[in-house]
C-alpha cells in the first residue's frame, strides 16, 4: 500500500498547488481590474482637468478681449467728441466741415488752418479706429495661445 499512499499524497499535492494556482489567479485579476479602473479614473480626472484649463483661459481671453474692445469704442467716442467739437468751430466760422479750402474766400490765399486740421484728424480717427479693431484681434489671439500653451502638461 506505499504506492497507494504515494498517489493519494501527489493527488493531496496537486489538488493543493491547483487551489494555491487558482487563488494566485484569481488574486492577480483582481488587482489587475483594480489598476485598470484606478488608471481609467486618473485618466478621465485629467481629461477633466484639461477640459477645465482650456475654458477657463478661453473664458480669460474673451473677458480680456471685451475689455479692449470697450476700450476703443470709448476713444472711438472721444475721437467722435473732438470732430463733433471741430466741425462746431468750423459751422460757427461759416465753413463747411465736410469741404475745407485753402481760405475763407475763393481768391483767399491764406491757409483755413482749422479745416485742413479737421481734416487731417478726421482721417487720424478713422485710421486709429482700424489700427485698435486689428490690435484688439492680434492681442486676443496672442494672448489665447499664450494661455493654451501654458495649460498644456
Amino acid at each position: 500500500m506505499p504506492f497507494r499512499h504515494t498517489v493519494i499524497a501527489v493527488s493531496i499535492g496537486a489538488g493543493a498547488a491547483l487551489v494555491l494556482g487558482a487563488g494566485v489567479a484569481l488574486y492577480g485579476a483582481h488587482r489587475e481590474a483594480a489598476g485598470a479602473a484606478k488608471e481609467r479614473t486618473r485618466a478621465e480626472a485629467a481629461q477633466r482637468a484639461i477640459t477645465e484649463a482650456y475654458q477657463v483661459e478661453k473664458d480669460r481671453a474673451d473677458a480680456q478681449y471685451r475689455g479692449a474692445v470697450l476700450a476703443r469704442e470709448a476713444a472711438k467716442a472721444g475721437l467722435a467728441a473732438a470732430r463733433a467739437e471741430l466741425d462746431r468751430v468750423l459751422r460757427a466760422a461759416g465753413r463747411d466741415p465736410a469741404n475745407p479750402r485753402a481760405g475763407r474766400r475763393p481768391d483767399e490765399a491764406g491757409p483755413d488752418w482749422i479745416g485742413g486740421f479737421a481734416a487731417c484728424y478726421a482721417e487720424y480717427g478713422d485710421l486709429a479706429a482700424d489700427a485698435a479693431g486689428w490690435a484688439d484681434q492680434v492681442n486676443g489671439l496672442q494672448g489665447y495661445i499664450k494661455g493654451v500653451r501654458g495649460a498644456m502638461p
